[in-house]
This record gives C-alpha cells, structure tokens and sequence, in this order.
C-alpha cells in the first residue's frame, strides 16, 4: 500500500528526529555512553512527567516565556518605529548613527550581563533589559533595511495618487517591508533564550535557566536534560508562532504585479488574515498575562519569605548578637 506524498513528506521530515530521539534511548543503555551523564530518554521523560505533576515544570516554564515575550515585546516597541524613521524619513540621520548602532550591537551580552544586574539589581527589570537589548539590534537594522528597499515604483505610483503619508506607510511599505521585518524578528526571537537562560542562571530563583543550575549544582542529571528539553521546545514553539503570523500578514505576496500601476494593485491587494494574526497576537498576550501573575505571586512568596525571616531574627536574635552578648 503506497503511503500518501503528504504522509511521505511527514516521515522523512521527522526520521532525523526519530533516529535521534533512538540513539537517545539506546546508547545510554547500550553503555556507548556513559548513563550517568547521559541518562535514556526514558528515564527523562520520567522526571518531566514528576515535574509536571508538582507543577514546577509549568511554573518555571511559563516564567521563562513571560521574561522573553516581554523582552521580545518590548524591543518591538522600540526598533520597529525607531527602525522605520530611520529607514524611510531620516536617511542621512541613519547613516550617521549607522557605526555607532553596529559598534553597539557588537557587544557581547554576556559581558553586559553584569552591567546589567549592577544597574536594574537581581530582579525582573535586569533580566527583561538584557532580553530587550539583545533582540532590539537585529530587529532595527532589518527594519531599516525592509522600509529602505521598498520598491520605487510602488513609492511613486502611490504618491502619484495622492496618498497621504500615513496611507503611504500602511498601504506600501509596511506590506512591502513586512517579510524582511519578520526575518529580524525571529533572529531576535532565537537569540532571546540564550541570553535569558544565562541570565536566569546568575540571578533568579524561577525560570527554566534556574531550573537546570540548580539541577546541576544538585547533580540531578535528569532534570537538567528535562529543562533543556523545554527550552529548547519554547524556542521552537516560539519561532513557529512567529512564522504563523507572518504568514497571516504577507498574503499580499500572492498578488501580481507588472503594470506602471503595481505599487496600487499590490496595496489594494493585501488583505491580511487577521483571524490568524489575532490568534497569533492572542496567544503572546495571554503569555503575558499569566506570567505577570505568576511572576508577582512569585515575588509576593519572596517577600513574604523574606520579611518572616528578618522577624524571626529579631525575635530570636542572630549569631551575631548572640557573639557580642557573650562579650
């Protein structure tokens, strides 16, 4: 029985996860590698179902997305009108300020990691900061990029018109920019998890970085193979999400063009699925949302840990009262 093309397609996009996924489970207990550093897939699978079902899994992971999803956000609010000015109005301005955006975008952010935490403190501020400037670089110079290379033409035939500058920017060059914007976005969005998860190492007490150190430091070696599993998922998911809106907002591209008027045709054309790019947008302000709760509940515990702790030793006194009472 001959299996159908889309099936095909199927199975021989996912064999090489397959045969990972094998070698996972067989050469731990095949002893080609030793178990203790690398446990079977079994055995952590069994360690995220005991996470889940404490629900620290679910706790960690949702503030680990929240901290990226608003870093993330935040760089968008940011680099996309920072990045059309720029491009589109401020020319010469942008290339002035071009050395100094490259030079700033050159530093490494694990050494701005520290600054960082000297500025903001051990809290979320520093953690969203680091995540916001590390993801704004790549977003403004595509933005710059996408909103610089509009076609001429479609510029011209819509000025040709008489269209205004707003109808200028949401008619033509933002359906023209928005494939090239959304390329600066995901590498933003892939770059994301590997600042946070340092960051949630040296000053957290939740997030999925935090949840492998402290398995480390503890030797809990399913657990940090069960936390890099997740982040490495969230990135995945993240980035799928990312390409789903996208494609909700590029169905313009389908349009033909041709005639001195295309840049008309292809602004009259596009016509957005805004039911996917809603769904799309939902689903990162839903992160937010219950992040932020998660993310104050957390907190509100720290403080209240915190407070009982400094009463009690004041009730009872601290060795070092105990030292100079003895004196």
């Amino acid at each position: 029985m001959r299996l159908p093309a889309a099936v095909n397609s199927l199975l021989l996009r996912s064999s090489g996860v397959l045969i990972f996924l094998i070698l996972w489970e067989t050469a731990p207990r095949l002893a080609w590698v030793d178990p203790y550093f690398v446990p079977p897939l079994s055995i952590v699978v069994r360690e995220i179902w005991l996470l889940l079902e404490t629900g620290d899994l679910s706790r960690h992971l949702l503030v680990s997305s929240w901290r990226a999803v608003t870093g993330l956000s935040l760089a968008l609010v940011v680099a996309l009108p920072l990045g059309i000015i720029l491009g589109r109005w401020l020319t010469g301005l942008a290339s002035a300020l071009e050395p100094l955006l490259r030079l700033l975008s050159q530093i490494n952010p694990f050494a701005m990691l520290p600054l960082f935490l000297l500025f903001f403190g051990i809290g979320e501020t520093a953690k969203v900061a680091v995540v916001t400037w590390v993801t704004l670089w790549p977003i403004l110079f595509y933005t710059i990029i996408a909103t610089r290379t509009v076609d001429p033409l479609q510029i011209k035939s819509a000025a040709a018109l008489g269209v205004s500058r707003s109808e200028m920017l949401c008619k033509v060059i933002l359906p023209a920019a928005v494939p090239t914007i959304f390329i600066g976005i995901r590498i933003g969005a892939s770059l994301t998890f590997f600042i946070l998860i340092a960051a949630e190492m040296l000053g957290a007490g939740s997030g999925l970085g935090w949840l492998v150190h402290n398995s480390a430091m503890n030797y809990l070696i399913p657990r940090i193979y069960a936390g890099a599993t997740f982040i490495v998922l969230l990135g995945f998911l993240l980035n799928r999400l990312l390409l789903y809106i996208e494609a909700s907002l590029s169905i313009w591209q389908g349009s033909q063009s041709g005639s001195p008027v295309a840049g008309q045709s292809r602004a009259s054309s596009w016509r957005p699925d805004r039911g996917s790019a809603v769904a799309g947008t939902a689903i990162l302000v839903l992160v937010l949302i219950l992040g932020a709760l998660e993310v104050r509940r957390l907190n509100q515990e720290a403080l209240a840990g915190a407070s009982s702790s400094s009463s009690h030793a004041k009730h009872f006194g601290t060795p070092a009262d105990s030292s100079d009472g003895g004196l």
